[in-house]
């Protein structure tokens, strides 16, 4: 059996629930977009002293659409889609995901640059975890040296911010302006799908708008 295959089959655990999660395929704009008024929200909790890591090995990019609760402990239980940055209109940078470690309960992203970016542009991301109903924010910074990344936001459990609902980010070049994956509420439901904006601290609400 193949790698993608096993992937794909692949039941991911989601704690005290055996709830479907509804993947939603949306595009977002990254750079692209332009920011509203609601978007200058003052930080209030943010910590962007964590360490970003090279991922040890190729991580598969799907995510199953149903969850079921195991007793083995696997650091990347994959959540929600697959969010690609656009930047500048005119190419992909890379793609952000969220997902749950289960040995440590903490959420984190997963960023894997996209190689002709690299090529043609290269440079910077700062990648992300927030929630809005708290304002979370924890991030780290990677370069273009290797192409796939992981953080965690490991001051926080997944269970801090109420209700519990999280988006992994990601942010290019400084460029002010963040890609965000689906808004997962670990309850058992994606409760948004990608948004992308400028000066957009934190993930954004279903809505669109900023806490």
């Amino acid at each position: 059996m193949s790698a993608l295959t096993t992937a794909r089959k692949f039941r991911r655990t989601i704690a005290m629930t055996t709830a479907a999660l509804a993947l939603v395929g949306g595009t977002a704009f990254g750079a692209a977009t332009t920011a509203t008024a609601a978007d200058a929200a003052p930080a209030t909790i943010n910590d962007t002293s964590g360490v970003a890591h090279p991922a040890q090995h190729p991580i598969a990019r799907t995510s199953t659409t149903k969850t079921t609760l195991t007793t083995a402990c696997n650091p990347r239980i994959w959540i929600g889609d697959q969010a690609p940055y656009g930047w500048q209109g005119w190419i992909t940078a890379g793609w952000v995901q969220q997902y749950w470690n289960q040995c440590t309960d903490h959420v984190g992203v997963y960023w894997w640059w996209n190689q002709d970016f690299i090529n043609r542009v290269g440079g910077t991301a700062t990648i992300k975890v927030s929630s809005p109903y708290g304002r979370l924010l924890a991030s780290g910074y990677v370069n273009t040296s290797i192409t796939q990344w992981y953080f965690e936001a490991s001051q926080w459990t997944h269970g801090t911010p109420s209700p519990d609902a999280w988006r992994a980010g990601a942010e290019v070049n400084s460029s002010n302006c963040t890609q965000w994956a689906t808004l997962h509420w670990y309850g058992g439901q994606d409760w948004d799908g990608d948004r992308g904006g400028c000066n957009n601290p934190y993930a954004p609400y279903p809505n669109g708008t900023q806490p």
